[in-house]
């Protein structure tokens, strides 16, 4: 392990965004530093007249494993088609050969909801591989997407094991304006360096990529199935009923796919251009909670998304803006809460959970170069405490 140290700052998208700085244990400053230099930093940087940023300390490097097995998985929703039919194509018409560095895996998720053309059948399958719902799971639960899950959690992981797939892709729809979403879960492995890095080439070859952090620490009981290797990325992708199949969708979502093997066979045989090892900044979206429609006593909803904010997937709501829209009177009802950044807005899959929407904030990050030798920065992320 080389000792480089060095300092990234996460620069807010507004001023008025939620955030809060990050302290790390022992204060600001570099990773095993003196208290008196993380003070001296801290002092600098609010001198610099900068009182919203992240402090966002790089580790000691680490020298990074190749990327050998990769899970390609879709139809963990029934009724989400692009990654279906990706994967039935791809099944038909592989083009592995040109990833000959890469164990590919191609694989439809949950096969009984795909043929009832339903999300799920008896539970959410994306729902089912948290560290806690695997174990209960082996006390015999019968319900199909339980006993699913244990065959992917064998055949993908088994998770937390050093025998799991280094990377699984989980490819969705959703009805929201998401554009080309690229979620991220497990936010605090080392890998993030190399991931962050695919993420940028992919918004430089993709449309409209937004990238989203899911969840900041530790990750062990988020139940979501590309957890179960030890790299996960979710591609979704929207505006597109479920149930239906749209050519822009399926074709983003497969060129997402190519291009991820494409670099990942590149970065295996150390042939990455300069520029895509280069040091750069990335504009990330961090999951920080949920909204809730107004609900009636009987559990209808009482309001529905207001025309002013359908469809403004990842763009600004600031106090004051329109939220949601009385069902009977059409009264608006305005965002009393600090800006934020909503996604999916008014979500299908969502309404009968009487979630409106997801809120995140919007943070640019600087990442650092990806050195030719293998090696890794460990990125320690901000707290949303």
């Amino acid at each position: 392990m080389s000792l480089e140290f060095g300092l990234n700052v996460w620069r807010l998208g507004s001023s008025r965004s939620p955030c809060r700085s990050r302290s790390p244990p022992g204060g600001f400053g570099f990773a095993g530093g003196s208290s008196s230099a993380s003070f001296a930093f801290r002092e600098t940087a609010l001198a610099l007249g900068i009182p919203s940023a992240y402090f966002c300390v790089v580790r000691p490097r680490v020298l990074m494993r190749s990327i050998k097995r990769v899970s390609l998985v879709g139809g963990t929703h029934g009724n989400e088609l692009s990654g279906i039919y990706l994967v039935r194509s791809l099944l038909r018409q592989p083009s592995w050969h040109d990833f000959p560095s890469l164990d590919i895996d191609c694989l439809l998720a949950n096969e009984e909801a795909i043929q009832l053309g339903r999300r799920f059948k008896d539970c959410d399958l994306n729902r089912c591989f948290s560290k806690s719902k695997l174990q209960d799971l082996q006390g015999g639960d019968e319900r199909y997407e339980s006993r699913r899950a244990q065959e992917l959690n064998q055949r993908i992981g088994p998770r937390f094991s050093a025998e799991a797939a280094d990377l699984c892709i989980d490819l969705h729809n959703t009805t929201s304006n998401f554009g080309c979403g690229i979620i991220i879960t497990n936010t605090s492995s080392p890998n993030l360096h190399w991931k962050l890095q695919l993420c940028h080439f992919l918004s430089r070859t993709c449309p409209r990529v937004r990238i989203v952090f899911d969840c900041i620490g530790d990750c062990s009981e988020e139940p979501f199935l590309p957890l179960v290797a030890k790299n996960d990325l979710t591609f979704e992708l929207g505006p597109q009923a479920h149930g239906t199949l749209q050519a822009e969708v399926f074709w983003n979502q497969r060129k997402l796919v190519l291009q991820t093997l494409d670099f990942l066979e590149r970065l295996n045989s150390q042939t990455l251009s300069d520029e895509e090892r280069s040091e750069k900044t990335l504009e990330v979206y961090i999951h920080t909670g949920v909204v809730h429609y107004p609900m009636r006593s009987d559990g209808s909803l009482a309001a529905l998304i207001a025309a002013e904010l359908q469809g403004r997937d990842f763009e600004a709501l600031r106090p004051g803006d329109p939220v949601f829209q009385d069902v009977d009177k059409g009264d608006t009802i305005h965002w009393d809460e600090p800006e934020c950044y909503p996604m999916f807005i008014n979500e299908a899959a969502y309404v009968s959970s009487g979630i409106a929407f997801q809120k995140t904030m919007r943070c640019e990050l600087k990442i650092p170069e990806l050195k030719a030798d293998g090696s890794l920065s460990i990125i320690e992320l901000p707290s949303l405490n």
